[in-house]
């Protein structure tokens, strides 16, 4: 048995907000975190008790609790993330909301590709959206690919998904419907805050002016589109004029804010 006064003196120990050791101890007791907030003690074991404690440590060290716990909400489902995966962040949700604006018949048949697809959050999002989709998952990292096929199995879309291992087009043959993507945009001298710098380096940085992705991308992207196929990409807060003088045959239709009124995302039509 452990009382909320010791749970209150373990944060303050290792500096973690009472709100945050509730949501690690709701992790590890298996509870929803609405039904241990009012409690005032709470049985578990002293395996459970070590467990919040290097819990309370990492965090304390400023690890994200999404890595601590491996889960992370996005669009309204729960996915798995780890040391080898980006953490889905909310600004990411606009792609999906511009892409449901773009194909309002959600029983459309769509051939998607998840390019650079991390822990798989956009391209299965939108299969738990789209019941006729499929997508195509691609990663250059297989760990990343593993935690996409585990998230695709938990939510219940991996008989609608592939997987490639592929340096964003190297091993990408087909054409699409629709690409969607989250590349690194990050410059290599900015400096982020230490838990950012929990996600792997590879799905951040991408060069000096943080473009190196979208030098590929979009260039590319015309190649592995039907026609009137679309592009939805994240950018950088300040690199839409940036991007926009990189050389491509895609028609841009649409620029994209995030719940803080930044252009975050760009819809280019083939």
């Amino acid at each position: 048995m452990i009382t909320l006064t010791t749970i209150k003196k373990l944060s303050c120990e290792y500096g973690v907000s009472i709100h945050e050791s509730l949501i690690l101890l709701s992790n590890i007791l298996k509870s929803d975190y609405s039904e241990i907030f009012f409690k005032k003690d709470f049985e578990i074991s002293e395996a459970e008790l070590e467990t919040l404690i290097s819990f309370l440590e990492r965090r304390g060290r400023g690890e994200p609790i999404a890595k601590i716990i491996e889960n992370k909400e996005f669009y309204g489902l729960n996915f798995k993330t780890t040391s080898a995966t980006l953490d889905p962040r909310p600004d990411t949700e606009t792609i999906i909301d511009l892409f449901k604006d773009y194909h309002p018949n959600n029983l459309e048949k769509i051939n998607i590709l998840d390019l650079g697809s991390g822990t798989g959050c956009l391209g299965i999002t939108i299969l738990t959206l789209f019941p006729n989709a499929t997508c195509c998952f691609s990663d250059i990292s297989l760990e990343a690919l593993d935690i996409a096929k585990e998230n695709a199995v938990r939510l219940g879309v991996f008989d609608r998904s592939t997987f490639r291992i592929s340096n964003w087009f190297e091993n990408i043959n087909e054409v699409f419907d629709a690409i969607v993507s989250n590349p690194p945009y990050v410059s290599d001298d900015y400096e982020l805050d230490r838990e950012t710098l929990y996600d792997p380096k590879i799905a951040l940085f991408a060069g000096h002016d943080g473009l190196d992705a979208y030098n590929i991308i979009l260039p590319q992207s015309q190649i592995h589109l039907n026609q009137n196929g679309l592009l939805f990409i994240e950018i950088g807060f300040d690199q839409l004029k940036k991007i926009k003088n990189i050389t491509h045959n895609l028609k841009l239709i649409k620029i994209g804010q995030d719940l803080s009124g930044i252009d975050r995302v760009i819809v280019f039509r083939n």
